[in-house]
């Protein structure tokens, strides 16, 4: 193998074995370079159908405009498209908001971050952690002396997008469907608040509850992980129901879950209200 440097020692091309009459190189002057572009056709599915758009509409920004480079709209999107690309942790959006694809797909008009208001964000199109971490961690409420968090989420209308975007994937109304409930373990390596030891998972957690519809998720709520199950289940369960039948009268629906949702309490609930179930009922003696 031949190398070929400049005559600053930086490498540009490396040469390989031919393959057969053909030279094999590598070269190092393809320009900016990115291994997400798979997210572009995530771009194409939201555009489409105005998921992130409508997403964002969940949240109040009571900023002042003037002062503000990323809508919410932008900051949302930039959160998503990252973690659907595998980047989960708020760190990583310290390099991240150097990429010009990812900005690119965020909406950004200036990808390459060159009309930034201050010199320190020059050549950075995107949020950094800080904004990011302040998007996730502002609550449903915005104090009289909070500073810096001044976006608030609406926890009603977020639960409600879910369950909107289920019943506008389909114009006809079906004969059945099931709903299936489980929780499952979402574990922590450090001293995050609400962490508890789990005997069944063996480690320390959290205990999200899920609610699908075959592949359309309905509910994702955190939850501590010293609690039964199924708590919680009922309030999701009539809160998703009572939407499901606003549209769909006649639809047959069905709760299924394991036996940790085996439960007087949501058993009584489903029969109270029209809803057939299968549970799973755990062994004994």
């Amino acid at each position: 193998m031949n190398t070929v440097c400049t005559h600053n020692n930086n490498i540009i091309q490396l040469t390989f074995q031919p393959l057969g009459k053909k030279k094999v190189e590598a070269k190092f002057d393809g320009g900016m370079i990115t291994s997400d572009a798979g997210t572009l056709l995530l771009r194409e599915v939201d555009r489409k159908y105005s998921i992130l758009r409508s997403f964002s509409q969940c949240f109040t920004d009571y900023r002042d405009s003037r002062y503000i480079d990323h809508t919410v709209e932008e900051l949302v999107s930039q959160r998503v498209y990252a973690i659907s690309a595998g980047y989960e942790d708020v760190n990583d959006h310290d390099r991240l908001r150097n990429d010009s694809l990812l900005a690119t797909i965020c909406g950004k008009e200036d990808p390459e971050g060159k009309g930034r208001k201050l010199e320190r964000d020059k050549g950075k199109a995107l949020a950094g952690k800080s904004t990011l971490n302040r998007l996730e961690t502002g609550g449903e409420e915005v104090g009289r002396t909070e500073r810096y968090k001044k976006i608030v989420y609406d926890a009603g209308a977020i639960g409600d997008f879910f369950v909107n975007m289920y019943l506008g994937s389909t114009e006809k109304e079906p004969e059945e469907i099931i709903l299936d409930v489980d929780a499952t373990d979402d574990p922590v390596h450090g001293e995050q608040e609400g962490r508890f030891f789990h005997g069944y998972y063996d480690c320390y957690c959290y205990l999200p509850l899920y609610i699908f519809s075959e592949s359309h998720l309905l509910c994702a709520k955190l939850r501590v992980s010293n609690i039964d199950p199924s708590e919680g289940v009922v309030v999701e369960l009539e809160r998703i129901i009572v939407r499901i039948r606003e549209k769909w009268a006649e639809v047959r629906i069905i709760v299924r879950g394991d036996s940790g949702f085996c439960r007087e309490e949501v058993m009584s609930w489903c029969e109270g209200n029209g809803v057939d179930y299968i549970f799973g009922i755990a062994r004994n003696n």
